[in-house]
């Protein structure tokens, strides 16, 4: 938990993202999150639609030739399909635009998605990405979420109802480690965060 304690005591927002890629943000082979969407520009410049969040795994348009990391069998589920164990509470750091594709494949250590799923989400509708520094903390133990209507399809942002308790979570990378990594990030791309 944050050392000043000021997250609210639950959280009622998930983040889908393919599972493979929740368990590389959850185990710490992960700091950054990249998307075409659910970011919108506000007073402030350009910022995510939710600062805090949970993640979602889902194998939605999930293939395995989208990794360059296989999935870890040992930590594949065996929850019933109409649960999803979330483990993973985001905090989101420094925000970088990226529109040229060059500029992304100096970021392939931070990732485990494979080059082809990049330059597909690169290309798609306007050439550019968002990369999304984050901080991750993690439940030993999961909250098993019952899959809504609400939840099931292509969308980005769900809700949790009721929020999950925010109690419970470490960091998975610790201050100095989080902030080298985002130090090195920002250096490969030789942009200013927004």
């Amino acid at each position: 938990m944050r050392p000043d304690g000021s997250w609210p005591l639950s959280c009622g927002t998930a983040f889908k993202e393919w599972a493979g890629v929740c368990e590389a943000l959850s185990d710490g082979r992960q700091s950054l999150i990249l998307r075409k969407g659910g970011i919108a520009e506000g007073p402030g410049g350009f910022v995510p639609e939710q600062s805090l969040f949970w993640l979602y795994p889902t194998h939605v348009h999930e293939a395995e030739q989208g990794l360059r990391v296989p999935r870890n069998p040992a930590l594949v589920s065996d929850t019933p399909e109409d649960v999803v164990e979330v483990r993973a509470l985001v905090e989101t750091g420094p925000i970088w635009w990226v529109d040229r594709s060059e500029r992304l494949a100096e970021l392939e250590e931070l990732h485990i998605w494979n080059e082809e799923t990049i330059e597909r989400r690169f290309q798609y509708r306007k050439p550019g990405l968002w990369v999304l520094g984050v901080r991750v903390y993690r439940r030993e133990k999961p909250w098993l979420v019952r899959v809504t209507p609400e939840h099931v399809g292509c969308k980005t942002w769900v809700p949790l109802d009721p929020p999950l308790e925010t109690d419970g979570v470490a960091p998975v990378l610790g201050d100095q480690e989080y902030h080298r990594v985002m130090d090195h990030i920002r250096s490969l791309l030789s942009f200013s965060t927004a």
